[in-house]
């Protein structure tokens, strides 16, 4: 392993590939918010709870594939 950085480049490539395979490259950058925990209705924190957990797994996954 190189610790040096001076393989950085292709170690941010092989990164950014496999996050964008993956479909995490939104989490990564910033353009896909991570989602509201709770509801402003009530009514629909079923959904909201889905759907904030859904991505609180994508953006583990992505800090997995970065390391």
């Amino acid at each position: 392993m190189d610790d040096t950085g001076s393989n950085y480049d292709d170690w941010k490539y092989r990164i950014m590939t496999v996050l964008k395979l993956r479909g995490l490259i939104g989490i990564v950058k910033g353009t896909e918010r991570c989602p509201p925990e709770v509801a402003m209705d009530p009514k629909d924190q079923v959904t909201v709870t889905a759907t904030f957990e859904k991505w609180q797994t994508r953006n583990h996954q992505a800090l997995a594939k970065s390391h």
